[in-house]
């Protein structure tokens, strides 16, 4: 009975990823929804500080560059720095070509609070959210907008990882092809800090949210509108230099997710939207709610039935053997798809015992980064 427990999970997984991955890996191959070049509409650019005194003339810098007109941008600092951060942002405003618009904070409420007061000063057609740490591409504001069709409501742009992080580079390398899959089929659910809304269907998010992205790209889907991922549109991040803050980053965005998934239950398998409340939902519902658990579930269940089979001592020397081989991949990040597997169930079993025992952490915390 105990290895008939045992093969359930695993087989449930290993359907569930096995289907899922080779539909990513065809159907996410080249971008089959429409794009248009000419696209040009205004755009406010939403950028959330606090305390980046080391790292916001860089970023100043970053949007200067951008090659986007001039005329047709607007840049929104939202800010409750401590530091010289805002005074670095007004000296930018008075020299800026753009339009610089500076919302002072007094009192720090969090991300979602500051990107809501971004949001709803925005004036522009489309207004994009892109983090401090998190530097453009050049090209990168054209090619967000450019996905901009009629049914189109969202759009997030590419991650990509500027230092050497095997795990991260693992990770992304599974789920950038499932966007575009995902975008070919319907909608995708996962955003990131770079990413772009019309303004017109901008609703606020939730204070406490620690996924504001994903859960205004899932508002604006259940208006009926599409929200696609551009893989052209690149802005560079880096990864945290250890592994402590690492987990400390991604288990706190897994905290978001799940408590999005569980506040949004009712669009599972819900046919008003289409594919992705039959097909792309769940599958997500999947991944980050059941997947973790149904791995402890295998491992749990696989020791007893080794246990029983071969005696308590092997299977304790099997279970260590393990237990290292799988410390082993993710430390050296090696071979690096297993180990981003092994990094995204890990910070989702941590995001979700830290979010059913402390609530979301909504305030956002600054990891070391080279």
């Amino acid at each position: 009975m105990i290895e008939l427990f045992f093969i359930v999970p695993l087989l449930t997984l290993l359907i569930f990823y096995g289907g899922y991955y080779l539909f990513g890996f065809i159907y996410g191959k080249k971008i089959r929804y429409r794009s248009d070049d000419s696209c040009l509409p205004t755009v406010s650019l939403v950028i959330a500080t606090y305390n980046e005194e080391e790292s916001i003339a860089q970023k100043i810098q970053n949007t200067v560059d951008l090659d986007y007109p001039k005329d047709r941008t607007e840049v929104i600092f939202v800010d409750s720095s401590t530091d010289g951060t805002l005074e670095t942002i007004k000296s930018f405003k008075k020299t800026s070509s753009s339009k610089v618009l500076v919302i002072e904070e007094k009192i720090r409420r969090g991300l979602a609070s500051a990107l809501n007061a971004g949001y709803s000063t925005a004036s522009g057609e489309v207004v994009i959210k892109t983090d401090c740490d998190i530097l453009l591409e050049k090209s990168s504001i054209r090619e967000i907008v450019k996905y901009f069709s009629p049914d189109v409501g969202a759009v997030s742009g590419a991650i990509v990882i500027s230092n050497k992080s095997n795990v991260e580079k693992g990770y992304r390398s599974i789920f950038e092809k499932l966007r575009t899959a995902e975008s070919n089929l319907d909608s995708t659910y996962l955003y990131n800090p770079f990413c772009a809304f019309r303004k017109n269907l901008i609703e606020p998010v939730d204070t406490r949210s620690v996924a504001d992205d994903a859960e205004l790209a899932l508002k604006i889907r259940k208006k009926g509108y599409r929200t696609v991922y551009s893989p052209s549109a690149i802005a560079y991040e880096t990864s945290p230099t250890s592994i402590r803050d690492r987990i400390n980053q991604k288990s706190r965005r897994a905290e978001g997710h799940i408590r999005l998934i569980f506040q949004n239950l009712n669009l599972l398998f819900n046919p008003k939207l289409g594919k992705f409340g039959l097909i792309i939902f769940p599958a997500n519902f999947f991944m980050m709610i059941l997947s973790p658990w149904l791995l402890v579930a295998t491992l749990i269940l696989g020791e007893l039935s080794l246990g029983v089979t071969l005696g308590s001592l092997y299977a304790l020397l099997l279970l260590v053997g393990l237990i290292a081989l799988i410390s082993m991949m993710y430390v050296k990040s090696t071979p690096k798809m297993i180990s981003g597997f092994i990094d995204a169930q890990l910070n989702l079993i941590i995001g979700f015992l830290k979010l059913a025992t402390q609530g979301p952490s909504y305030m956002w915390t600054k990891e070391k980064r080279l």
